[in-house]
């Protein structure tokens, strides 16, 4: 099996190509100095140190497989492509492996898929390499339009047709192996066979914990650099440093939620940072147990925030904004395909134990779609007034909404009221509408 095969230099090939393009050509001058501004980042010595503890940790990975036998030196080519293409990959994606519950799981049964055996063996037997030098470029327009039209629900049919032309190159890639295994089965059935396709997935496994440590420790880098502006006595500063480490240790969701508390929290003294990280404790076994709380004094603010989950309207955790206000609050959740979308919103307020006030605020953007908006509106009211109060809204509620005019409703012990407000000096004539239902 050769050193470098057909495809590997084809692709060496190319990206010569193209950076010689680049730096020689005229047109290219904006291209060679954003390239630059990459270099200069990839520079910094916070990327330095981190890439020095990925090579650290490879070279410690190595040494060890050498050690039990499992690594010969003809593997330092596919040791190299995946330092460069996988381990390099994740460590610049730590920021979505921290929002993905799922990342290390699916990275495990990743590398158990039949497709990564099936891309193996595709890898083995190459073409030509003028069939190389035409297919590599083909390979990678195609997939960049896939990932330009997956952006988009009009190019839809564009993502069919190059996902369909993929399917098809795939399929004369594994005839062709398919081929060169019968007619050439000797070359492939080699020992070094078998580490050239255990080696790859055995390393991203014992990769893992790297992976996780650097998770940690930029998630503690983040936070400690916003402690910086947010405690001011250096002092009080470190312990909030060492009693968090001390507390959260390797729970790093449970630290970021700490920190975004911090700016309405007081955080003058060691015994004000020791109250507030026992108050997210706190709120952790207040989600898993909540408290029963009286309709007649409003709602627990843990059930409040899952009243509108199949509208869409997900909030995030329940925290406080003050000495005794607390919210929760959901992303914008955009309505129609105009340019500026209109969006609907969720609130939940109140104090620490028990919800005053459920909110729904449409942003109009776009009058156009504003029917559509007010309708979505009205369908959010609705469903929040059955889970709230177990009514249905009544005709006043859905005429207001639907007309956007001002409404306050005494629902017994409650009050419904309709606001609307329009943006003064907006040029696209903007307004909001808002509902709220409060504790009278």
């Amino acid at each position: 099996m050769e050193i470098i095969n057909n495809r590997e230099w084809a692709l060496v090939i190319w990206i010569f190509a193209f950076t010689l393009f680049t730096l020689v050509h005229p047109k290219m001058g904006q291209v060679r100095k954003s390239l630059k501004e990459t270099f200069k980042a990839l520079f910094a010595k916070s990327i330095i140190i981190i890439l020095a503890l990925m090579l650290s940790y490879i070279a410690i990975m190595i040494l060890g497989l050498v050690n039990v036998g499992l690594w010969k030196s003809h593997q330092l080519k596919n040791t190299i492509v995946w330092a460069i293409s996988v381990a390099t990959l994740y460590l610049f994606r730590l920021e979505a492996a921290k929002n993905d519950r799922n990342f290390f799981k699916n990275l495990f049964f990743d590398n158990l898929k039949l497709i990564a055996i099936i891309q193996f063996i595709v890898g083995v037997y190459t073409f030509g390499i003028i069939v190389e030098l035409i297919i590599v470029p083909i390979l990678a327009i195609s997939g960049a339009m896939i990932a330009i039209a997956q952006t988009d629900e009009k190019y839809r049919l564009v993502e069919k047709v190059l996902n369909g032309f993929m399917v098809s190159l795939g399929v004369i890639f594994i005839i062709h192996t398919i081929y060169m295994l019968i007619t050439n089965f000797g070359e492939f059935a080699k020992v070094q066979t078998i580490y050239d396709f255990s080696i790859p997935p055995l390393l991203t496994f014992l990769y893992l914990p790297f992976i996780f440590l650097m998770m940690v420790f930029t998630t503690y880098e983040l936070v400690f650099l916003r402690l910086r502006f947010l405690i001011k006595e250096s002092n009080v500063r470190s312990f909030a440093e060492i009693y968090s480490f001390a507390k959260f240790n390797f729970n790093i969701k449970l630290l970021e939620r700490w920190a975004s508390t911090l700016p309405f929290q007081d955080t003058s003294s060691k015994d004000s940072i020791k109250k507030s990280v026992k108050q997210i404790f706190k709120m952790v076994a207040a989600e898993i147990k909540p408290q029963n709380v009286p309709l007649s004094e409003g709602w627990s603010p843990y059930e409040a925030k899952n009243f509108l989950l199949n509208e869409g309207l997900k909030t995030g955790h329940y925290h406080p904004v003050g000495q005794e206000e607390w919210i929760a609050s959901s992303s914008l959740i955009e309505i129609g395909n105009d340019l500026i979308p209109n969006n609907i919103s969720y609130y939940v307020d109140g104090n620490e134990t028990t919800a005053k006030s459920l909110k729904l605020i449409l942003n109009v953007n776009s009058n156009e779609s504003a029917r559509m908006a007010h309708l979505k509106l009205f369908s959010s009211v609705n469903v929040l007034l059955k889970a709230a109060l177990g009514m249905n809204a009544s005709p006043e509620i859905e005429k207001a909404i639907i007309k956007g005019e001002i409404l306050k409703l005494n629902l017994g012990l409650f009050q419904a009221a309709v606001e609307m407000n329009v943006w003064p000096q907006n040029s696209i004539g903007g307004y909001d509408v808002k509902f709220i239902l409060s504790r009278i």
